[in-house]
């Protein structure tokens, strides 16, 4: 575990200094450092790093690049800034195109992309119009993060997230969009609060009108017909980097331009960011080291949703303006899984995550990709930066918590984390068949939907002693359960409608193929660490969720 912590300092002092005298390291390489550090000192094998990279997550990024390129060629951005900017007859007009139309554009494609292109865009208009540029930039940056926020291929902790947690596309985006769109009226409220000199100007003399481009209006129209179907693929559930994938590869068939012109421009060093981070945070969870902080940070699974979501919200800004929010939504990946691991705790990460990057100027990279870009023109200071981004991240992540504490209280349970179910703390008791032995368990994660019993505790941390996994079913029925992907030994506790334990498998085995049968109707399977003693015949009393003291709701 120390040897995981000096690694892990090391690589953030690489990636986050970058300037190192004598030593020209960026991310990607401070990223990769890190990676190789794991392997040499023994925290990780060659293999366990191969394997530590997700190759799912990368395909998606790869994909989703080169689809981007193809429209950039294509003049797509460009066009769409045109259209949209060029309507604009006031300066808070423009503020609120360039916010709302560079916010959409970073739901579709990667929130990075839109800031590249849009910058050089914004700088040509505003010097067009004689206005402050500072306002229009402030807005490009806080909107592309905002809106990046509400699809899985927003932004490349959201794709982390996709691959992680499996929501569909639609599913994100009906959850996050609301949220996307407070979002939005707050950035424009605020910079126009703080910048409300400047957007008191009057009316434009002229219309914006953005440098000469050019359209390839043919491979403009490939690239939206292969946009639409890809936007398709993942809305009917299809896996994300297999649609991702198979839309590049029909740009690179059919798109007409030079192989090498196209992957001249896809972001390599990102790639290769991602793989060293993947294999240092890898090392940092084998290690034990991320438990360890995440169990100083409290057990969320005591609170309510509300507690839960505003508590990971809180925990994830912090961290996410520590380390950066792709290594952050890597190292809370096992608290997030420990709140029952469901949509609404995944969703909750994403929104955090994404929002604390408008914190700081060194928040994300879209804010630095916005500063370089801007340095000729117009100094984007650290401080000047702050006062629009703090206030515009409190009050966005606040709407976000209330929007997901919305949403969870009308799904009625069924997205909600483990604790939502029950009224009270829910406990099991269980009390040996001579009456001599009684052993209390706490519920962490209530498995009571269809979904949340196939997921079961695959993915979810570690049980306590104390602790158990509650399954419940509709009517008496008979089951059969497996390890799936649980990587510590559990017992497999069976109880009849009546409460009697009816069958136990003590010690099943981490990735054991075995199956474990009921062979008799059951109302309730209890998980708990190995060892847990209790055998058939024993009584079970739940208490809290469902069981025979309170009624199931």
């Amino acid at each position: 575990m120390i040897t995981a912590l000096v690694i892990f300092i090391i690589t953030y002092i690489f990636i986050g200094l970058r300037q190192i005298p004598r030593m020209h390291i960026d991310r990607p390489a401070g990223a990769l450092v890190g990676a190789v550090l794991m392997i040499v000192f023994g925290v990780l094998t060659l293999d366990q790093a191969f394997a530590a990279i997700d190759m799912h997550t990368l395909l998606l990024l790869l994909g989703m690049m080169i689809i981007t390129v193809y429209l950039r060629i294509a003049g797509f951005f460009e066009l769409m800034a045109d259209k949209i900017l060029s309507h604009s007859r006031t300066p808070l007009q423009l503020l609120i195109f360039i916010t709302l139309s560079s916010g959409l554009l970073s739901a579709l494609f990667v929130n990075d992309t839109i800031c590249l292109l849009y910058t050089p865009i914004v700088l040509a208009i505003t010097a067009q119009l004689g206005v402050n540029p500072m306002p229009y930039l402030l807005a490009l940056a806080t909107s592309s993060n905002i809106g990046s926020v509400m699809t899985v291929t927003g932004n490349p902790q959201n794709m982390l997230i996709g691959i992680y947690s499996k929501i569909p596309y639609l599913s994100f985006l009906g959850a996050l969009f609301p949220v996307a769109l407070l979002g939005f009226v707050v950035s424009i409220s605020v910079i126009s609060f703080l910048y409300r000199k400047e957007l008191r100007a009057n009316a434009f003399s002229s219309r914006p009108a953005l440098p000469a481009y050019e359209i390839r209006k043919p491979l403009l129209i490939t690239s939206l017909v292969v946009c639409a179907g890809v936007l398709t693929g993942f809305s009917l559930g299809f896996p994300y980097p297999l649609v991702a994938a198979a839309g590049a590869v029909a740009l690179l068939l059919f798109g007409g331009v030079r192989t090498e012109t196209v992957l001249e421009g896809v972001d390599w060093t990102l790639l290769l960011f991602f793989s060293g981070l993947f294999i240092v945070m890898h090392g940092v969870e084998a290690s034990g080291l991320a438990k360890a902080v995440i169990n100083s940070a409290g057990d969320l699974t005591k609170l309510a949703p509300f507690g839960q979501i505003a508590g990971l919200s809180a925990i994830s800004v912090l961290l996410s303006n520590v380390v950066s929010n792709v290594p952050a939504v890597m190292l809370l990946k096992p608290l997030t899984q420990s709140l029952g691991n469901s949509d609404i705790a995944w969703l909750t990460l994403a929104m955090s995550s994404t929002l604390a990057g408008n914190l700081t100027l060194i928040g994300s990279v879209a804010n630095l990709i916005v500063a370089q870009q801007a340095k000729k023109t117009v100094d984007i200071g650290f401080s000047e930066y702050f006062r629009v981004g703090a206030l515009i991240t409190l009050i966005t992540v606040c709407a976000g918590i209330l929007v997901l504490v919305a949403e969870v209280k009308l799904a009625h349970g069924e997205e909600a984390f483990a604790s939502e179910t029950s009224l009270s703390p829910a406990h099991i008791t269980v009390t040996s068949e001579d009456l001599k032995n009684l052993r209390t368990y706490r519920i962490v994660l209530l498995c009571d939907t269809g979904k949340a019993r196939t997921k079961g505790l695959q993915g979810f941390r570690e049980l306590a002693s104390d602790e158990a996994a509650l399954f419940v079913f509709p009517a008496p029925k008979a089951v059969t359960f497996w390890m799936g992907s649980v990587a510590y030994p559990i017992d497999i506790i069976f109880v009849g409608p009546d409460g009697k334990v009816l069958r136990v498998y003590p010690y099943c085995r981490p990735g054991s193929l075995e199956y474990y049968p009921s062979i008799e109707r059951v109302r309730w399977v209890i998980e708990t660490a190995a060892g847990s003693g209790i055998k058939a015949g024993d009584r079970v009393n739940i208490e809290g969720a469902g069981g025979n003291s309170q009624k199931w709701n």
